[in-house]
């Protein structure tokens, strides 16, 4: 009889594998040759030796998709931007610059996207007076400050990254009912012109969700979803045209930070249902605080406040990919070897949001070992065979 051997250049063993899209969740082994993943089976399902070039021993941890982080500041533009090169130490794999960068700067920026080793997508802010560094008002020459001519040239020249529009509207980012309107028809006619998808950063503005939701179409991203003064009514209620507007496919985005994540309010809408369409954690170097915009502390918020493990991982997996451009997410052959080992800590766990609230969950999410490509970026687990 011939000697069988799978000798794989890498190989995850023992690990539970979770892939909501799929269904599964079980013990599984994983082989990867190269960038992809060669076979995904159960233990002693394989004929012969099963072996690696590389050895991840994953008992008692989860296997998953890589995680894709559709809120992050990765490119030039905010002081406090989060390193690329530390993206691995919180699990992801893939991710969207939520507006950093503008029209005015872009063009001699792509290229920290062209030699970042994962696939970063982008949004383009705007308004071109400020950035992000908020120290030039925006908006205080709005005509002047959105060239129309200029976005349209990026997303034709740099259409297989850049994915929409990112706006700011809120008490202290468009202060008053007027301002606050310009500034949405102009985003509109932007998106509308460009033929992208608007994501708005919503923080406590001067207009009421009712008279601001009929800017967003399908596809558009309400981001901060659960910041103070969003999507509540009067009377502690989801607004009725939140509702609505969700059932017509705008994304609703937790979207954390460390500014923009009430337990009170979200809290108050997963007891109506209304959970977030996707999940992220606006990543910046504030992030350093893991009581902050951690992906995987996020997660283990949104499950204390009632989604299941499932649910949370298909909002920071799937959901985010599916409206970016060059990510494929899963757990089968042949795609690429994007995977992100966590260990789920059972128990009760203190979280603490961005006012200061305290509240209790039972599961604390730590990611253990990143792999992209095939390659390990990062990884805490000692094996040793």
């Amino acid at each position: 009889m011939a000697f069988i051997v799978h000798c794989y250049d890498l190989l995850i063993k023992n690990g539970t594998v979770v892939d909501p899209v799929q269904g599964i969740h079980k013990k599984m082994d994983i082989g990867i040759y190269a960038s992809r993943i060669a076979d995904v089976f159960e233990p002693g399902t394989l004929p012969g030796k099963i072996c690696g070039h590389k050895v991840i021993d994953a008992t008692g941890l989860y296997v998953v998709p890589g995680l894709v982080d559709g809120h992050a500041h990765v490119l030039p533009g905010l002081r406090f931007t989060y390193p690329v090169d530390e993206l691995w130490k919180r699990g992801i794999t893939a991710c969207i610059d939520m507006g950093s960068q503008t029209s005015a700067s872009f063009h001699r920026e792509r290229h920290l996207i062209d030699e970042a080793p994962c696939v970063i997508n982008a949004c383009l802010g705007l308004s071109n007076m400020a950035e992000t560094q908020g120290e030039i008002p925006r908006y205080a020459l709005l005509d002047q400050e959105v060239n129309l001519d200029k976005i349209q040239e990026l997303f034709e020249v740099h259409g297989d990254v850049l994915v929409g529009i990112k706006v700011f509207i809120g008490h202290n980012d468009s202060p008053g009912a007027e301002l606050t309107h310009a500034v949405m028809k102009k985003a509109r006619q932007v998106c509308d012109t460009v033929g992208c998808r608007m994501f708005v950063h919503v923080a406590n503005p001067d207009v009421p969700l009712p008279e601001l939701i009929d800017y967003f179409h399908p596809g558009d991203n309400f981001t901060h979803t659960y910041n103070k003064g969003n999507i509540l009514d009067q009377n502690g209620k989801v607004y009725k045209e939140a509702w609505e507007a969700k059932a017509r496919g705008v994304i609703f985005d937790s979207a954390r930070g460390s500014r923009n994540w009430s337990s009170e309010v979200a809290r108050a809408a997963f007891d109506e249902g209304f959970f977030p369409d996707v999940i992220t954690d606006d990543l910046t170097a504030l992030s350093n605080d893991p009581q902050t915009s951690r992906l995987t502390v996020h997660m283990g918020e949104c499950m204390a406040l009632g989604m299941s493990f499932e649910d949370v991982l298909l909002r920071t997996t799937s959901v985010p990919a599916s409206y970016m451009k060059g990510v494929e997410v899963g757990v089968r052959r042949g795609i690429p070897a994007n995977l992100t080992l966590l260990e789920l800590q059972e128990g009760p766990h203190m979280f603490t949001d961005a006012f200061g609230e305290h509240y209790e969950g039972q599961t604390n999410i730590i990611p253990r070992a990143t792999i992209l490509k095939g390659k390990i970026m990062f990884n805490t687990i000692q094996t040793d065979y």
